[in-house]
């Protein structure tokens, strides 16, 4: 373990780069693991244009297998939960869609707030306007919040935030969020740490043990929720983080969804075993 990241008011942060399987080694062996994934950065490659992202074949392929093996996976993405669905193509599991805003489970459980008092149409028309000097900057509606990326020019930084932050005087509902390239208005009531804990009390599995592993400034809550449920947090890349681990890039995740995928076959292996054995004794 290398790379210690340290805090901008100098401080220690002990969060270290690690390899995939020096975390597959700490995890529990008596619990029951749910695993909670954030889509682009973490899964998918960094695209410009993020209509043009993809999650791997191999890694998809493996979060097949892990679901198989009857591990709750539920994506937590930024992205709306119709487009998250696509880049998952055909895996079937709950996600939480624009930072947990919207949580689907299944056809019929979906879980939204009321949003009726905010006029999306509107915002999206004012952040147009207030764009038309910066043909770099890239509008995305996700339907009940829209993003601003700059990751075509990323000069345009300030004045993205600028444009926003002007914005989001005329509507309290919102709140302003940042991430790699973008920034975005959105419902206060999106949060990726409560989306996570609403969904563990949906699946009320006993003796969980959470994972969650993203790579973004909206990911924070999310690792601070998990750390408070004595999970394993890992965030992927630098910046500061509240995460437990730290692991490279997204080669590194899918090598770490490999290896606990590993771990989790010798431990059906090893509980076959034991319960052959106690059924020997008892015979």
């Amino acid at each position: 373990m290398n790379n210690q990241s340290i805090i901008s008011d100098g401080r220690e942060k002990d969060t270290y780069f690690v390899t995939p399987n020096d975390i597959t080694n700490t995890l529990p062996t008596d619990k029951n693991y749910c695993l909670f994934l954030d889509i682009d950065g973490t899964l998918a490659p960094f695209q410009i244009h993020p209509e043009h992202s993809f999650i791997p074949n191999t890694t998809l392929e493996v979060i097949k297998k892990i679901i198989e093996l009857n591990i709750p996976v539920i994506a937590v993405t930024g992205r709306d939960v119709e487009t998250a669905g696509k880049l998952l193509q055909s895996i079937e599991l709950p996600i939480a869609g624009l930072h947990g805003l919207d949580i689907y489970f299944d056809s019929d459980t979906y879980i939204r707030p009321d949003l009726s008092d905010i006029n999306f149409q509107k915002l999206k028309e004012d952040i147009i306007n207030s764009c038309e000097k910066y043909p770099d900057l890239l509008i995305e509606d996700k339907g009940h919040s829209i993003a601003l990326h700059y990751r075509k020019n990323p000069e345009l930084e300030n004045n993205a935030i600028y444009i926003m932050q002007q914005i989001k005087y005329f509507y309290p509902q919102l709140k302003l969020n940042r991430g790699k390239f973008v920034v975005e208005l959105l419902p206060k009531q999106a949060d990726k740490g409560k989306a996570i804990q609403t969904v563990l009390n949906h699946i009320n599995l006993p003796l969980t043990h959470p994972i969650f592993i993203g790579d973004d400034l909206t990911d924070e809550s999310g690792f601070i929720f998990i750390n408070q449920q004595f999970g394993t947090s890992i965030k992927v890349g630098s910046g500061e983080t509240e995460a437990q681990y730290r692991l490279k890039d997204i080669n590194s995740v899918s090598n770490f969804l490999f290896f606990f995928l590993e771990k989790i076959k010798k431990l059906y292996v090893k509980n076959s075993q034991d319960q052959n054995g106690e059924q020997i004794c008892l015979n």
